[in-house]
């Protein structure tokens, strides 16, 4: 085989797969949009706080703390890393424990 078969058959195989260049791109992209999420959602709460709406700073929360979770469960199934699975269940238990603040405070209403 010469120089261009090889790069023809190294493409093919690679068609449609991310390399490590483009991962690190989608990692670091994940982590951003978590922390302007993070932000996003403690705005909501102040905003929630000053108009007296509870209800709405609740969901916000429930939606980060639901997201984080799943993003940190996938990580972990995937490394199996401990410290991960921690982060995974406080964030499922923190999203939990928002949305059903969030459903008690709007029965009340």
């Amino acid at each position: 085989m010469n120089k261009e078969e090889i790069l023809a058959k190294n493409r093919k195989e690679s068609a449609g797969k991310s390399d490590e260049r483009e991962l690190q791109i989608f990692a670091d992209a994940s982590k951003i949009g978590m922390t302007v999420g993070g932000a996003l959602s403690a705005a909501i709460v102040l905003f929630s706080r000053w108009i007296e709406a509870p209800l709405l700073g609740l969901s916000a929360w429930a939606v980060y703390f639901s997201m984080f979770g799943s993003r940190r469960l996938y990580q972990f199934l995937k490394t199996k890393e401990r410290v991960t699975l921690l982060q995974a269940v406080i964030g499922v238990l923190f999203g939990l424990a928002c949305l059903i603040g969030m459903i008690v405070l709007g029965l009340r209403k």
